[in-house]
């Protein structure tokens, strides 16, 4: 009887341990997600892992952080970021900005083409040939709703359509020069789209959560930013969700992007030199998108 009853205390004494245990995972990665990235509280979900970088980066001067303050607002719909651009712009190194087609990008992982969205003419100065490509791990109905990365101002090759399978490293297309002065780019999100876009101050968010795609960079992808840009983990391409919060970004006068004259850390935005990406001849005018 008493080898009985030890035997259950030692069970249950087990039990309580291993929960402890499971529940301290649970929380530092959460904690993680929550300091460097994710909008979801659905940390369980399959997502896409990148295994082959999208852009040769030898191409690239700087490369904006999660929640910079550049451009204009991209948040979630549901309220739990505070002012910032979730995106990431990827500036190009002026001598590749000479000619269209002089930069490729590449699908970062196996997978599907989810979509391929022309910006419904949005904006009036888009390279017609411009599009939107999204691009995940599921196929079909579902796949909207899932996490994807999305290239933004690219022109695809011709015969990339939606619903086809991609393997890491296949050509997708080439980055669509559309100045954004005084410099040409172009963006990367990961992220899962809502229902219906929701607006947000003067912009229509589409997204139901974003996270960093660097934060979802196999080891061999991040170490090729190190050894270009001297970041070698997900925390320096983002900008803590506490220090956003504590100084959201603040538009200037249109009410739509965002101020560089009223923003403090707009410096610190970004890693890389931007300087690289300078177009002297260009306009200070224009919408970063």
């Amino acid at each position: 009887m008493r080898k009985k009853i030890f035997l259950i205390i030692g069970i249950v004494v087990g039990i309580v341990v291993l929960f402890l245990i499971g529940g301290e995972i649970v929380k530092r990665q959460t904690g993680l997600h929550e300091q460097a990235g994710s909008t979801d509280s659905n940390t369980t979900e399959q997502v896409p892992t990148i295994t082959a970088n999208f852009v040769d980066l030898n191409q690239i001067a700087a490369i904006t952080k999660f929640r910079s303050c550049q451009g204009h607002i991209v948040v979630p719909q549901d309220g739990s970021e505070t002012r910032s651009n979730m995106k990431h712009y990827f500036y190009l190194r002026k001598e590749f900005t000479k000619e269209q087609g002089q930069v490729p990008l590449y699908a970062p992982f196996d997978g599907y083409v989810t979509d391929i969205f022309d910006g419904d003419g949005e904006f009036s100065d888009r390279n017609p040939a411009s599009r939107d490509v999204s691009l995940g791990t599921k196929k079909g109905f579902t796949a909207r709703s899932a996490w994807a990365l999305t290239i933004l101002h690219i022109v695809p090759v011709e015969t990339l359509k939606e619903g086809d399978a991609v393997k890491a490293g296949d050509l997708l297309g080439y980055v669509s020069l559309e100045l954004i002065p005084p410099y040409f780019a172009f963006d990367v999100t990961y992220a899962k789209m809502g229902t219906m876009p929701k607006q947000i101050d003067n912009w229509r968010s589409p997204y139901k959560a974003l996270d960093s795609v660097f934060n979802h960079m196999d080891s061999t992808v991040l170490a090729e930013y190190d050894k270009r840009f001297g970041a070698g983990t997900a925390l320096d391409f983002s900008v803590a969700k506490a220090m956003r919060d504590a100084s959201p970004c603040q538009y200037g006068e249109d009410g739509r992007q965002f101020s560089r004259q009223l923003n403090k850390d707009w410096d610190n935005d970004w890693i890389g030199n931007l300087n690289d990406a300078i177009d002297k001849t260009s306009s200070d005018q224009g919408n970063e998108r």
